[in-house]
């Protein structure tokens, strides 16, 4: 074989080694991240390039709530290995929220003063108070991208109330500024992109009004006319999000502005029912459904509810939105335990999903990213071998 042929047939296997399938073509491998507080449920927020996880412990609550504030904010090694606590900025409780591929985690946690503020932080170090917007006593950090921008949320007494608005930070969480407004409306960003493209709603929580800017932060503008919902932007500037009228009758959509916006088909997807609760459909659908994160491939992690088994369960998909599954159908939990919330994935393909009782999971596909990537250092040492094999034949 010339060198040609033999390059061009190591480019072909690696691409389909790489190219993330349709999720429901794929098998996965389960990793329960353990405990980190005695006692209390984890729920997982965020997962970086490496498998890197982050979130929290919590107690008295469920669904990553906690009615009395008992939360320890955690992150671990690469693929979810070794669980470390991220401490708290003086006060009692901490949250992570996201974490970007240099180790840089953000969240919020309670101040000395009994206040809250955003951090940014990694394992092994002490968190630092990011601040927060003049005006503002609060902050809570939801978003981080490559270079350290940070998007959150400043307010008075919650990040719900008291005037909240958007904010979007320099490198390494440096110099908060306000998203600014839209309409008339604030800007409130759940997400950020590497070129620093924003994503989000006109309301602190995740429905209201969508938008996405431009590099930087800037020129923002409405995402499609039914979207009432952003929560994550890839790096292609793909949003993933909540479309319909209402936050409680919305369904999961996957699009790029300007461009096609896609509803997730949740046909064949176990456990979701179409068509509308009561004689008279006068409770809204049986099933509405929730995109919350999204990779470069475009596939979506996220959440859908079903009227009739009054209960929350966990989708992934695989590349653009196509191939949606439920995870409950590719995994069996002990102890009548099931996925309630998938909230992250990263560009391997990887995904982090939260349970009923309480466990957090690292859910990777097989060969697992550690494997595919000596496949691709053998594929690519076997191209150069062949190479200098020829160079010398056609030297001699």
């Amino acid at each position: 074989m010339t060198k040609t042929p033999r390059l061009l047939a190591a480019i072909a296997v690696l691409a389909a080694l790489v190219a993330p399938p349709l999720a429901q073509a794929t098998e996965y491998s389960l990793f329960d991240l353990g405990s980190l507080t005695p006692g209390q449920q984890m729920w997982a927020t965020g997962i970086n390039d490496l498998g890197q996880v982050v979130g929290y412990s919590y107690g008295d609550g469920r669904s990553g709530d906690s009615a009395s504030d008992l939360y320890n904010a955690f992150v671990t090694g690469p693929n979810g290995a070794g669980l470390t606590g991220l401490g708290t900025l003086g006060g009692s409780w901490s949250r992570a929220f996201a974490i970007n591929n240099a180790g840089q985690v953000v969240g919020d946690s309670q101040t000395v003063s009994g206040g809250f503020r955003a951090f940014i932080g990694s394992a092994g170090g002490p968190l630092t108070d990011i601040g927060t917007l003049a005006g503002s006593t609060n902050s809570t950090a939801t978003g981080i991208n490559a270079s350290g921008q940070v998007v959150g949320v400043a307010s008075g007494s919650n990040p719900n109330g008291s005037d909240p608005r958007g904010f979007v930070s320099g490198s390494n969480g440096s110099n908060l500024q306000a998203l600014g407004s839209l309409d008339g409306q604030p800007l409130f960003g759940h997400a950020i992109n590497d070129r620093g493209q924003v994503a989000g709603g006109m309301s602190p929580a995740n429905y209201g009004s969508s938008f996405v800017t431009g590099p930087n932060a800037t020129s923002p503008r409405a995402v499609f006319d039914d979207t009432i919902g952003v929560n994550a932007i890839n790096n292609h500037g793909q949003v993933a999000g909540l479309y319909g009228v209402a936050y409680l009758y919305a369904d999961a959509f996957i699009g790029t502005p300007g461009g096609v916006e896609t509803h997730i088909d949740f046909g064949n997807v176990q456990g979701y029912e179409y068509g509308n609760l009561g004689g008279f459909g006068q409770y809204g659908p049986i099933s509405g459904s929730k995109a919350m994160a999204l990779n470069d491939s475009g596939q979506v992690a996220g959440m859908f509810s079903n009227g009739h088994a009054a209960d929350y369960f966990a989708f992934i998909t695989g590349a653009n939105g196509e191939g949606a599954v439920s995870l409950d159908s590719l995994f069996t939990l002990g102890d009548g335990d099931h996925f309630v919330y998938a909230t992250g994935v990263n560009n391997l393909g990887q995904f982090i999903a939260n349970t009923a009782r309480g466990h957090a999971y690292l859910i990777s596909p097989i060969p697992e990213p550690v494997t595919l990537a000596l496949w691709t250092g053998g594929l690519l040492l076997i191209g150069w071998r062949g190479r200098n094999t020829s160079n010398l034949r056609e030297t001699s």
